[in-house]
């Protein structure tokens, strides 16, 4: 067990993580795996936390939550410099690494994903058009907190999503470990640190919709605009041709959905 004065029950996750002096901790049930990383962050530069359950697990948009059974989604949120990033915005680069994370682990085991897995800008990750994960990025000071709720074990779901949920165990009929995908969302991580050249071409091919007609909501009280989805730019905004505009628009935020 480790004494932080947060959780009593909190103990340190026996993982293989590259990042120097990092600190990996598990505890099997909290309000939210980002909440309980702010706490923890000064223990180290870089670190991690997984949970077996959260009680209220938060989405990127006000209002929503992240739903997961017990011990059945790796539910982590890891914390790392701002400067890590290099130039990249955080959640396009945590959106790659989670993807060769899945994808490495399918590869390890043999397997593969047979219908791709596809980056739903800005925070999704798509396979078959369901989804199996989302993330959310927050930012405080000169640290950047990733959580991840990827989903690992489940054999099926309720209906009522916006978007129909899957699960890495329903695409490729195997269950993975969750402390072994915590170690290679790490090991992904490491892989990018500093964005190395090639990033953006690597998220744009991996981009969901990509040269596909698509409605975009820039803002909650917006109305909605229909157009081509081009790509990103530099700065990780999406890049759209909208329907009677002789330019091209970027937009920062907002949230995409098929045509």
């Amino acid at each position: 067990m480790c004494n932080t004065g947060i959780h009593d029950d909190i103990s340190i996750l026996d993982i293989d993580n590259p990042f120097p002096g990092s600190i990996s901790y598990y505890l099997p049930l909290c309000s939210s795996t980002m909440d309980v990383a702010r706490r923890l962050s000064s223990t180290a530069l870089y670190g991690l936390v997984r949970t077996g359950e959260q009680s209220n697990g938060r989405g990127r948009l006000p209002g929503r939550l992240w739903h997961g059974s017990k011990e059945e989604s790796l539910l982590v949120t890891m914390w790392l410099p701002i400067a890590a990033f290099g130039d990249a915005p955080p959640p396009l680069l945590a959106g790659l690494a989670l993807k060769r994370a899945c994808e490495s682990w399918a590869s390890e085991h043999g397997l593969s994903f047979t219908k791709g897995l596809n980056l739903k800008w800005p925070n999704d990750l798509l396979c078959d058009g369901r989804k199996i994960a989302g993330l959310l990025c927050e930012t405080s000071g000169s640290t950047v907190y990733v959580g991840v709720g990827l989903n690992c074990l489940q054999e099926e779901f309720p209906t009522g999503f916006n978007t129909d949920p899957g699960s890495i165990y329903m695409q490729t009929g195997k269950k993975p470990e969750l402390n072994d995908m915590a170690a290679g969302l790490a090991k992904a991580f490491h892989g990018l640190l500093g964005a190395p050249s090639g990033w953006k071409n690597e998220y744009e091919s991996a981009m969901a919709w990509r040269q596909r007609r698509v409605c975009f909501v820039p803002g909650i009280d917006s109305p909605p605009v229909h157009g081509i989805l081009l790509g990103i730019d530099d700065g990780g905004s999406i890049i759209m041709s909208l329907d009677g505009e002789p330019t091209r628009r970027s937009f920062a935020s907002g949230e995409l959905r098929r045509y």
